[in-house]
């Protein structure tokens, strides 16, 4: 999959329109020097002759061709320049700072690599080197990848809710049912065992769908407030159950 998507940036370089003599100039140097293996010495060479930014571009998206590699960004965000010559390797590294851009730089298997690891520097990258089309297909995947995620933070946030009023109707039909066992049920007010009898019927509706219930309708504090009076008559009762069983 990596090497695919690689081969995709680097056939859009390839198609690159090169519209300058100088940057002319500069591609027939760069593919003197990627023929022969890139060293320090040559590539400082080459650099010293670009005459404008065109030029700079160039050199990068040569050296691409020959030891770039870039992931799909279905998989990760990375680019990637592995050179033999640590020397080279240092130098364009500067190279590429000069120009903006803020390669890491590491030792690999006797290699130097130079490496990009965050979408939004790959897709510049892309950009700059003239892929437009493959630096479009990162930022479309990581807006795919941020759209799925927000709506996986709300589908979690929405059950975590769910959750929660469950346990808190649960917590009321608990209290009641205890009341009722007891005896004690038929002694609360008319009006707070009306609201009691309606959330256990009703479990999947937040307090102000619940308020919305009653004949009159009621406010969500309402019903909070009733309700409270249903779990505190449940707590008295099993304080006293408990001091009996004490005793």
């Amino acid at each position: 999959m990596a090497e695919r998507f690689s081969q995709t940036v680097k056939t859009q370089l390839a198609a690159a329109e090169l519209r300058k003599k100088c940057c002319r100039h500069t591609f027939s140097d760069m593919e003197a020097l990627n023929a022969e293996g890139c060293h320090a010495d040559g590539l400082r060479a080459v650099w010293d002759r670009c005459r404008c930014g065109g030029c700079r571009a160039v050199v990068f998206r040569e050296l691409f061709r020959t030891h770039g590699s870039v992931t799909d960004p279905r998989k990760s965000y990375q680019l990637d320049y592995t050179l033999d010559d640590a020397e080279a390797g240092k130098f364009l590294r500067d190279a590429l700072a000069e120009v903006g851009f803020s390669f890491g730089l590491s030792e690999r298997k006797g290699k130097t690599v130079l490496w990009l690891r965050d979408s939004g520097s790959v897709e510049d990258f892309l950009a700059y080197l003239g892929a437009t089309a493959a630096s479009f297909d990162v930022m479309n995947v990581k807006i795919d990848r941020e759209f799925r995620g927000n709506v996986n933070r709300q589908v979690n946030f929405d059950t975590a809710n769910i959750g929660k009023q469950l346990r808190a109707t649960r917590k009321y039909a608990e209290a009641a049912e205890s009341l009722k066992r007891a005896g004690r049920y038929d002694l609360l007010p008319e009006d707070v065992r009306i609201t009691g009898e309606l959330r256990i019927a009703n479990e999947q509706l937040n307090l102000e769908e619940l308020g919305k219930l009653h004949d009159p309708p009621i406010t969500k504090s309402g019903v909070k407030h009733r309700l409270e009076k249903i779990l505190r008559a449940a707590e008295e009762l099993e304080a006293e159950q408990g001091a009996g069983g004490t005793a």
